[in-house]
């Protein structure tokens, strides 16, 4: 009788173990597959990014990038001092 109810213990554990192994399993895809997802989704973001410039760049405008004031004028020509 002492056999037969270590034997049905012994069952019940890898019955639980084997449970757990098949949990494991069916989780690992799922999160194989969403960590996929973000990684792309990140190296998309980062190259858009790169690719336009990471800030913002100022336009091709007569003296923009001359030093100075530059009075109210039409078209950005600083004034005749």
């Amino acid at each position: 009788m002492d056999n037969l109810a270590r034997l049905r213990h012994a069952e019940q554990r890898i019955t639980k173990v084997q449970r757990r192994i098949w949990l494991a399993q069916l989780l690992t895809w799922p999160t194989i597959i969403a960590a996929a997802v973000v990684s792309v989704a990140a190296l998309i973001w980062l190259r858009q990014r790169r690719s336009a410039g990471g800030r913002h760049e100022m336009p091709d405008l007569p003296g923009a990038h001359e030093a100075g004031s530059v009075d109210g004028q039409a078209g950005g020509v600083p004034a005749a001092p």
